[in-house]
């Protein structure tokens, strides 16, 4: 028999799929908004807490929003609808949604983000680093061939960097910002490094040191998890019998 659920009960489930205790310490994941109190029947999974985002929720009927990046990353000292966080904030309190964010604890958990994006890119093999990066083998066998793989895979453009006819091996994979790992892919063997994030000259050094680099966009490199978390969160609320039922949102601001 199937019951029904609270903000704070899915948390919980949120917790067993991305532990909080994962997130780094400058991170503001977990209960971000309502009350843990609340019934809630409807969930809708997202990467990014955006008005449209929270007018689909309305729509859809969810009382609960959960997401990857989360809001109040920086202190506010006012709730004034002069910005277009606080405008989102007020809005948010206005509609009676409660919010949760996975946002590094999820980066880090296994599975994770990067199990995600691992495995829309066919990798196989898969090993985990640290900071939530994974490294396997693909199916191309050049950089030029991967990289119109990996722009296919991704439903976007990317930004390759180094040779083209370059025979690779193994490929590194962080979603998001992750350009300050390049040398943590390369001391893991990896040929090709494929990141959502990475500035230009910092790109060209990685090539230097004899590194192929693909940036993909961080919303891209990170929109296949949420997916896996929708689903994750379903499973884990059916296994308990929590009376129901999680959505992906629809909204993609980002082509």
């Amino acid at each position: 028999m199937r019951v029904s659920a609270t903000v704070e009960q899915l948390l919980r489930l949120v917790d067993g799929i991305a532990p909080f205790e994962l997130a780094e310490e400058w991170d503001n994941v977990g209960l971000l908004a309502g009350a843990p109190e609340a019934k809630v029947d409807t969930v809708l999974c997202a990467l990014d807490l955006r008005m449209e985002v929270l007018e689909e929720a309305v729509r859809r009927g969810a009382q609960l929003i959960v997401t990857h990046h989360p809001i109040l990353f920086r202190g506010r000292k006012n709730l004034r609808e002069t910005d277009a966080e606080g405008r989102l904030l007020c809005a948010l309190v206005r509609a009676d949604i409660a919010m949760i964010a996975a946002h590094t604890n999820y980066d880090n958990a296994s599975p994770g983000v990067n199990d995600a994006l691992a495995e829309v890119l066919a990798l196989s093999q898969v090993q985990a680093l640290e900071s939530g990066m994974r490294v396997g083998l693909p199916k191309q066998t050049d950089f030029g061939s991967f990289c119109e793989f990996a722009g296919r895979a991704l439903g976007g453009p990317v930004r390759c960097y180094g040779d083209s006819g370059r025979t690779i091996r193994r490929v590194a994979v962080l979603g998001g910002a992750g350009e300050d790992y390049a040398g943590l892919a390369q001391s893991a063997g990896a040929d090709v490094y494929l990141t959502g994030e990475m500035a230009y000259h910092k790109a060209l050094d990685a090539v230097d040191n004899g590194l192929c680099v693909i940036e993909a966009g961080h919303a891209a490199t990170e929109h296949p998890a949420i997916s896996k978390l929708a689903d994750a969160l379903q499973n884990a609320a059916d296994a308990v019998q929590y009376d129901i039922r999680v959505l992906q949102s629809k909204v993609d601001l980002f082509f």
